[in-house]
């Protein structure tokens, strides 16, 4: 196990730990419960982007690169850039600090250092590298065997789930995102039901409202259901049908809101809207957080029939899933649910469901 008493240093490409669910929660749980010294290696996507928003503390931040934002096509430059950055910054390590590593473009660049200096890495891998572009086939399969050399080498390899790795490693860690206990206390504390919209089904759809998000299906569904459905939207709006949904009369839009204020609508909903274009790779194998945010706030989870790693939710029968293009069938289910008030066993069985997982904290003080 680690002393907490070291240094943590979260090295991630990304401007703001906060605007991360899965590091705001590690930041909180490394500040509150450990009462660790933190600082943070970015890359500023975004300009003026690197601010901490949403964290009620200071942490040390140091930006390697700066620029590129979030797609287009020199993306996959910027990460080959951002990985000789992190090779070059591992050179300022000291061997006592904790190295906390997002993502295989992180951690790979700081292995050969960690071997000379001793540093400990823990790789966390929220995403799965070689699945998040369409590589050519070589050098997907060099990728593979990269980030399973770096699985095996480091100190720890925490993973959201296993569904995506066919390799064996002894130092993986499966670490849900399952929400913190601190946050869900806090969204309970402030939740107000009058300050929300109300429906005979009220589905919450958040986070990124983009493209490969299913918008064009939750519009039709806001459309053709609007006597009977209301939405919460919250999240950055970046495509036409996300636009046209947070206009409409049944939909309650809040814009970019904190992670408590976010957690805050679940209890205001009956549904979390989960969709993954399945022509990408990455997103059969999703891991959503909004998922252990549904189990933990009793609130049931639509999500297309594409992404294997929702199994163990259909299996306990807490989800509607369809397939990704199929309007017709969703509005169908969500009729069903309306006309014979199914709500309740959605709401049972999320909550038998919830009880097999730890909160974040509890499940990451078992890993360090």
């Amino acid at each position: 196990m680690l002393t907490d008493k070291r240094k943590y240093c979260i090295v991630a490409p990304l401007s703001a730990l906060s605007i991360r669910t899965r590091l705001y929660k590690l930041a909180n749980f490394l500040h509150y419960q450990k009462q660790c010294e933190i600082s943070h290696v970015g890359w500023e996507r975004v300009e003026n982007e690197s601010v901490e928003v949403n964290l009620d503390f200071s942490i040390k931040k140091r930006i390697i690169l700066r620029g590129g934002g979030y797609g287009g096509s020199k993306i996959k430059l910027y990460y080959i850039l951002w990985m000789l950055k992190v090779f070059l910054y591992s050179f300022k390590i000291k061997k006592s600090d904790i190295i906390w590593a997002l993502g295989f473009e992180s951690a790979f660049p700081l292995l050969l250092m960690s071997k000379l200096k001793g540093y400990k890495i823990i790789f966390d891998d929220a995403d799965r590298f070689s699945m998040l572009f369409a590589f050519p086939r070589p050098i997907k399969k060099l990728l593979q065997y990269l980030e399973e050399f770096t699985s095996k080498n480091v100190y720890i390899h925490i993973v959201p789930g296993k569904e995506r790795y066919d390799f064996y490693s002894p130092k993986i860690h499966e670490l849900k995102n399952m929400p913190s206990r601190r946050v869900i206390n806090k969204a309970k504390e402030n939740y107000n039901d009058s300050d929300y919209i109300k429906n005979k089904l009220v589905i919450n759809v958040n986070g990124w409202l983009g493209e490969g998000r299913g918008m064009h299906v939750i519009l039709q569904i806001a459309k053709v259901l609007k006597e009977d459905v209301s939405i919460i939207l919250v999240g950055k709006i970046d495509c036409e049908a996300a636009l046209e949904l947070s206009k409409m009369e049944n939909v309650q839009y809040l814009g970019e809101v904190s992670n408590d204020k976010a957690l805050e609508t679940y209890l205001a909903s009956d549904f979390v809207f989960t969709y993954y274009d399945p022509q990408h790779e990455i997103n059969k194998y999703a891991e959503s957080n909004k998922w252990g945010d549904a189990i933990k706030l009793g609130v049931g989870i639509i999500v297309n029939e594409e992404v294997l790693t929702a199994n163990y939710l259909n299996k306990a029968n807490v989800t509607i899933s369809v397939p990704y293009d199929d309007v017709l069938q969703l509005t169908d289910r969500l009729s069903d649910i309306v006309n014979n008030n199914k709500k309740r066993e959605y709401k049972s069985n999320i909550q038998s469901l919830s009880n097999k997982y730890g909160d974040f904290e509890e499940q990451l003080s078992k890993i360090i």
